[in-house]
This record gives C-alpha cells, sequence and structure tokens, in this order.
C-alpha cells in the first residue's frame, strides 16, 4: 500500500462566488466539476489542486478536511478499524471512480482515503 497525494478540502457556502474568488482573485484553473449542478469542484495551479465541496457534508465535522489518494484502500481500511479508528464514513465504492472511506481524527479533523477504480 502507498500514500500517492492529498487533496485539502474546503467548504463553501455559494458554490459560484466561491469558484469565483479562487479562479478571478488567486489565479486558479478549474480541474474538473463533480454534480448536477456541480457541488464540488477541483482547483489547480502549478502542481497543487484544492477542493472546494458545496454539500451537506458542511453540516459534518467542524475541522480540516483532506483527501489522500492511495494504493490498497482495502487492507489499509481493515488495518485502521483494528487499531481503533473512528470511522465516519466506511469504505465505499464512489459514482466518481474511487472506492474510500473517511475517519474523524481527535480533534474533528476529517481525512479521507481513497483508490482510483
Amino acid at each position: 500500500m502507498e500514500f500517492i497525494r492529498a487533496y485539502p478540502i474546503l467548504g463553501a457556502i455559494d458554490y459560484e462566488s466561491a469558484v469565483a474568488y479562487y479562479r478571478d482573485v488567486l489565479g486558479f484553473v478549474v480541474s474538473w466539476q463533480w454534480g448536477t449542478p456541480p457541488s464540488r469542484v477541483g482547483l489547480s495551479r502549478g502542481g497543487v489542486e484544492l477542493q472546494l465541496v458545496c454539500d451537506a457534508r458542511l453540516r459534518g465535522p467542524k475541522g480540516a478536511r483532506v483527501y489522500i489518494h492511495m494504493s490498497g484502500v482495502d487492507a489499509y481500511y481493515q488495518e485502521v478499524c483494528a487499531r481503533g479508528a473512528k470511522i465516519y464514513e466506511p469504505l465505499t465504492q464512489r459514482d466518481w471512480g474511487m472506492k474510500d472511506f473517511r475517519v474523524l481524527d481527535p480533534y474533528e479533523n476529517l481525512l479521507g482515503f481513497g483508490e482510483k477504480t
């Protein structure tokens, strides 16, 4: 199993104004959008990608969010469950082509671990 890269995930209340700010003020480029209407977007500049999410998840944990791409997600899920991780969302196949799960750390930071399928 190997961790490949991590993406910070930031909450946004208004999708359009958030995307406009990152694009027009900070100079990021929209890499991808998900949902109809879009509720999640990847914004890139150089080698950095940030993700904005504008959906019911904003009513979840209050801490930061990070999504980590990896290989071997099934084995890692079993490993962290055996070690007592606080599972926020169990291992699931997602519509967007990832198999992932999410855990909460003791400070309500949400960490997602996913593998492309």
